[in-house]
């Protein structure tokens, strides 16, 4: 007896038709076995990508859980390709989505039905994983590899279309006004703080300006801050990195007319504070600091 692996899923498509399912669940049968490859479409209806998010899920949460995780030579349960086809299907489907819950309720469904967990850090490695993966995604974009690595090493949590968007106008736009212009603002501020001020930890006080250039960046820091706390959904993610672009007078202000290394160490130190906080506020968007030329 013959075996039809290409038909996985396909059958049971046509089954669920013939049993009176809807179109949608039916086409889901089907769907939700995609991306087959690195060429193959996504899921694009509710029900299909859905399903499809739920059993890549439930499949890379249990082997990270009994710790039958790829290695560097072996992936035998293909999961490299499942946690790629799953970020593929958020992002091209545009999924602001909480996968840590996702794991964490997964894991607690396995321990539900007494799956033993051998792995206590799954939640956090599968996380770390996917972040991984999305190297591979972003190469297939042509970004560059030192924006990736300064997107990758600034990613905290798990919204991995945030971390997409941010990849693609920077690569965009690195070459362009807008890039030039936040990159060399950053440069500047980095270039002290790298030989200065490591020890800063970003919280100036207020108190201690004393010229109008310092008040005026700091007025421009906290603007561009209040705009990287609106919630995922509306992040405007090209309208922060203008506003990243647009602190470059304001540097350029600050470096023409203020003396960072004052003879008064509270005001040096606090100088070295505001240009830290600088950074920061940057790094939230991507780590310029990886950046070529940097």
């Amino acid at each position: 007896m013959n075996e039809y692996p290409d038909l996985q899923g396909v059958m049971g498509k046509y089954f669920a038709f013939s049993q009176g399912f809807e179109e949608d669940v039916s086409n889901a049968v089907s769907d939700h076995y995609l991306p087959l490859g690195t060429s193959s479409k996504v899921p694009k209806k509710p029900i299909s990508f859905a399903v499809s998010i739920v059993d890549k899920l439930d499949t890379l949460v249990s082997f990270f859980s009994i710790n039958e995780k790829p290695t560097s030579s072996k992936d035998p349960f293909a999961l490299r390709r499942s946690a790629i086809g799953l970020l593929k299907i958020i992002i091209e489907n545009k999924l602001n989505i909480k996968i840590q819950d996702l794991i964490s309720y997964n894991i607690h469904l396995l321990k539900d039905q007494n799956v033993k967990i051998k792995n206590e850090n799954a939640e956090k490695e599968l996380l770390t994983f996917l972040k991984e993966r999305m190297k591979n995604i972003l190469k297939e974009k042509n970004i560059k590899s030192d924006i990736i690595e300064a997107s990758l090493s600034s990613h905290r949590g798990d919204n991995y279309l945030d971390l997409y968007k941010k990849n693609i106008l920077m690569n965009k736009y690195i070459d362009k006004e807008i890039g030039i212009n936040a990159i060399s603002s950053y440069k500047r501020a980095f270039n002290i703080i790298d030989r200065d001020g490591k020890e800063a930890e970003g919280r100036p006080d207020a108190v201690l300006f004393r010229k109008d250039e310092e008040k005026n960046l700091f007025k421009k820091i906290n603007e561009i801050r209040k705009a990287l706390t609106v919630k995922d959904d509306n992040k405007n993610y090209e309208n922060l990195l203008k506003n990243l672009s647009e602190t470059k007078p304001f540097t350029d202000s600050f470096f023409d007319n203020v003396v960072v290394n004052d003879d008064n160490k509270d005001i040096k130190n606090n100088r070295l504070e505001l240009l830290k906080m600088f950074c920061n506020t940057f790094n939230n968007f991507i780590n310029f600091s990886k950046l070529e030329g940097l």
